[in-house]
């Protein structure tokens, strides 16, 4: 059971504490000013004497605060209504420029500006209705997830605990409205504020930046809404076991990410250009694979991203020198001690002879140094360099390295891999169990469909909601298999656009399901293409006469 728990937000009651002393006094002002003008004296015309009643006193005051010159009414004044008309004035101008003062200093109270904004920040959460991610963590990677899914129209609520990364939210400009607050995501009411039971949320994303906070995020989320699911980053390996006791679903270590593809694209080069089409959104299938060399690596810094690199190229067979100021822990890996910003330790690294360099320090400018140094020494290397920060992106590609890695690039990668199809993980991992030459057929299918264009990747599922016309045909006993659902709704004898990848049904899952495989009620096919295939494929499944027209084929007609 999910409770629901929200923190006051007392703005009005601030606002009233603050202004409280400065309203006692303009109502004390006006009440004595009113009082004295129903007790002084006057004289009407016909030289008899009058007082001012209390309707009449209460509005010549109301206009004494704020203007002068509307005249004495209902009588000319005496001399003695006039001294307390004057009295009058100044005591409440005076009142009223203080409770003025009051106020605009209340208006600018830092505190009063925080309130105001968690208040609307959490009126604009719970006024949304359609499917939305929480966002714990605004860095380079959580700019490039909230673009992404703007663009696709799924919503995105943002924490942050820097006021910089919070403001950027609107600097932005992002394609849909997206709710902000600068609060520490690690406290329970945040999230519930963030709307992390929210109906609507669809996924909690744990991307501080530190791991420990991470995991305080996932565990807070799993208690509050247990049936969400969570996405977490961890850059320390004793941090994965603990988010995965949590409950997290899914874990991302950036690091482990991309040492583990550029080990798997030494000894399956296919690999690495059907992982960049259908995960980064930049990369086509007709991108030809790097020259990855085979021979001696040497891997400058020696640090967590570093280690990683080193077991996985030592993994599939690779001679790896390290270089790091600081000696390994095992003696037997081979390494020169030394900064690899000097030249001469480079030469001691043997870096002439060397095929292939990973600059691999957590500086972006000591990476760029080092970069350029290898050049110079060894024009022919391979270079992957790691870049730490995006804003550094125009230095990096002026440097033109054969792969440069951004771990938050890497991050937003596996996050919308998982939002938008959940199944593409598991058929990464099938694919990597299989040997190139199926890979390489796999490729040439996909530049065969695709092309020159950016690969999408979509998952769609055989129900009522999804496919009526193709749920419909089934019940009726009608065949229908993947081969007809790839044909072109206007044109059955011109191929679809799209590759099916995996067939996911009751009793099992099937890689690259052929043309015959039918498919069946409860069945979920993932499927990757062109952007305008995905549209006419639910165009197929919609209509009911196009899938007439597209099974008809099958059967000779």
């Amino acid at each position: 059971m999910t409770m629901e728990v929200r923190r006051t937000q007392p703005g009005l009651f601030l606002l009233l504490r603050r202004l409280r002393l400065p309203l006692i006094l303009l109502i004390v002002v006006y009440a004595v000013a009113v009082f004295g003008f129903t007790l002084v004296p006057g004289i009407d015309a016909a030289g008899q004497p009058w007082r001012m009643g209390f309707l009449h006193a209460f509005y010549f005051v109301s206009f004494l605060g704020t203007t002068i010159g509307l005249g004495e009414i209902p009588q000319p004044f005496s001399d003695a209504q006039r001294l307390w008309a004057t009295a009058s004035i100044y005591a409440t101008v005076t009142a009223w420029l203080y409770g003025i003062g009051a106020l605009l200093s209340t208006l600018q109270d830092p505190l009063f500006r925080r309130i105001l904004h968690e208040n609307r920040f959490a009126a604009a959460v719970r006024g949304l209705r359609e499917p939305f991610v929480l966002l714990c963590g605004y860095d380079d990677a959580g700019k490039l997830i909230a673009r992404e899914l703007c663009e696709e129209g799924i919503g995105v609520v943002v924490v942050d605990r820097v006021q910089e990364r919070v403001d950027s939210v609107e600097t932005d400009e992002l394609p849909l409205s997206v709710p902000a607050l600068q609060a520490n995501a690690m406290h329970p009411g945040t999230l519930l504020t963030a709307g992390v039971n929210h109906p609507a949320c669809i996924a909690t994303l744990a991307l501080t930046g530190d791991d420990a906070a991470n995991l305080s995020v996932s565990l807070n989320a799993k208690i509050l809404a247990p049936e969400r699911q969570v996405i977490c980053v961890a850059h320390h390996h004793e941090h994965q076991a603990a988010m995965a006791r949590v409950g997290a679903e899914h874990l991302i270590n950036p690091h482990d990410t991309f040492a583990e593809r550029l080990a798997q694209a030494l000894i399956k080069p296919s690999l690495h250009v059907i992982y960049e089409s259908l995960t980064t959104q930049t990369s086509t299938p007709m991108a030809e694979p790097p020259a990855f060399p085979r021979g001696r690596w040497l891997v400058c810094g020696y640090g967590r991203f570093g280690r990683t690199v080193h077991r996985h190229l030592q993994q599939v067979g690779i001679e790896v020198t390290v270089v790091d100021l600081l000696a390994p822990a095992d003696a037997t890996i081979d390494h020169v001690m030394g900064s690899a910003i000097d030249a001469a330790t480079l030469r001691r690294a043997r870096v002439e002879s060397a095929d292939a360099i990973v600059v691999a320090t957590p500086g972006d400018t000591t990476n760029l140094a080092i970069a350029m140094l290898a050049r110079e020494l060894n024009p022919r290397l391979f270079m992957v360099l790691r870049q730490s920060e995006r804003r550094n992106t125009p230095l990096f590609r002026a440097i033109d390295a054969d792969i440069t890695t951004l771990s938050g690039y890497i991050v937003a990668a596996e996050v919308l891999r998982i939002i938008r199809a959940p199944q593409l993980s598991y058929f990464l991992r099938l694919a990597r169990q299989q040997d190139e030459a199926w890979v390489r057929g796999l490729l040439e299918r996909m530049r065969e469909r695709i092309g020159d264009e950016i690969a999408e990747t979509w998952s769609i599922g055989i129900d009522a909601a999804a496919m009526p016309a193709v749920a419909a045909a089934i019940r009726r006993g009608r065949k229908v298999t993947v081969g007809d659902l790839m044909r072109a709704p206007d044109n059955r004898e011109i191929p679809l656009s799209a590759v099916p990848l995996l067939l996911q049904r009751r009793e099992g899952k099937s890689l690259l399901p052929g043309d015959e495989e039918a498919l069946a009620m409860g069945d979920r096919l993932l499927l990757c293409g062109r952007d305008a295939a995905r549209g006419r494929l639910r165009w197929t499944v919609s209509d009911d006469r196009v899938l007439r027209y597209l099974l008809r084929a099958r059967a000779g007609r």
